[in-house]
């Protein structure tokens, strides 16, 4: 359960209501009249509160517990036999849930520090709505869109614009940049810093100004501590619906595609493209001007040092097919075995 000392519940919501919201179907029998009060993971939900069952096995984890409902798909519906359970039908349970918690803690992780305090230049645009909360600063010609709202101490530099329905956490920096609608950059997140940019010579690493912009388009999120270098000359761009964890260094003149997803410590060096739809696992890193296709996987730890345009899982260093990988790592894990057993 949501604790109250940190969320909002906006509940609670009629399950006709939510069902309606949802585009989803209200089981056979079901009073579109009671009401759901809150959400809960499957194993813990009780009476008042609403789950959902993705597969069979998810089902099975209800145990003796009775919810109020129980968001689960057609097939699952008819192969586990849900019974009294009032349930509503959804193509995708997971997603729907998603939505489900949205509307009860529409809230949910942003950080609600205290208004007033704040230093907001005379020439800076704020719509509708834009919160402002104690020790953020606003530079001169800055535009931010409605109901956006800029946590403490965050920095918002000259120029920038920001869309609406964003959300700038504690102690995050924006400058020399453009964001979307729906933006949400976690605490400590750093967009359009200087690009790691030198020219080296006998008389040591002379710093090349880093002239271009960062473009964040709509529905991104970038997670804490993150850190995003604006274009050497022209500009870093982070696709639509793309989503970034935390601990990412993305170099300058990067290209991320739309809807794309980089794991945690993933490292991306200077003028790197990534395609529509594909997934970085964790600690990836790509070398300078390398580009990877749509719909590429990579494992966790992948080092890519050269193109991969054909979708696909990859893994390993440098990075290959994921299955002549997998062959190696076996081969190697006989190679010693033999190697122990003449030791021995």
């Amino acid at each position: 359960m949501a604790d109250p000392r940190f969320y909002d519940n906006r509940g609670p919501f009629a399950l006709g209501a939510l069902a309606a919201k949802l585009g989803a179907a209200l089981s056979d029998g079901a009073d579109p009249q009671a009401l759901v009060n809150d959400v809960a993971a499957i194993g813990e939900a009780g009476l008042g509160d609403i789950c959902f069952a993705e597969t069979r096995r998810f089902a099975n984890m209800l145990g003796d517990r009775t919810p109020s409902a129980l968001i689960v798909s057609r097939a699952v519906a008819a192969e586990i036999g849900i019974g009294s359970v009032p349930h509503l039908i959804h193509p995708s349970p997971a997603q729907a849930f998603a939505d489900t918690c949205r509307a009860f803690y529409p809230e949910a992780g942003r950080a609600v520090g205290p208004v007033g305090g704040a230093y907001v230049d005379p020439t800076a645009k704020l719509g509708e709505g834009v919160v402002i909360e104690t020790g953020a600063v606003v530079g001169p010609g800055a535009e931010i869109g409605a109901n956006t709202r800029l946590a403490a101490n965050a920095f918002i530099g000259r120029g920038v614009c920001i869309g609406r329905d964003s959300y700038i956490g504690p102690s995050a920096s924006v400058i020399y940049a453009l964001l979307g609608d729906r933006v949400w950059a976690n605490a400590g997140v750093r967009i359009g810093t200087d690009g790691f940019g030198f020219a080296s010579g006998a008389g040591g690493h002379l710093k090349v100004p880093q002239l271009g912009r960062v473009i964040v388009q709509d529905d991104v999120e970038i997670g804490a501590n993150s850190c995003i270098d604006r274009g050497a000359l022209g500009d870093t761009v982070i696709g639509e619906g793309a989503k970034i964890d935390n601990l990412v260094q993305v170099a300058h003149n990067c290209q991320i595609g739309r809807r794309a997803i980089l794991v945690a410590q993933v490292g991306l060096a200077g003028s790197v493209t990534v395609g529509d739809w594909s997934v970085l696992g964790g600690q990836v890193g790509v070398a300078d001007h390398v580009v990877i296709g749509a719909q590429v996987r990579l494992a966790a730890r992948s080092g890519v040092m050269k193109a991969i345009p054909a979708p696909g899982d990859y893994g390993g260093v440098p990075a290959q097919p994921i299955a002549g990988w997998r062959r190696e790592m076996i081969a190697v894990r006989r190679l010693g075995k033999e190697v122990k057993r003449r030791d021995e």
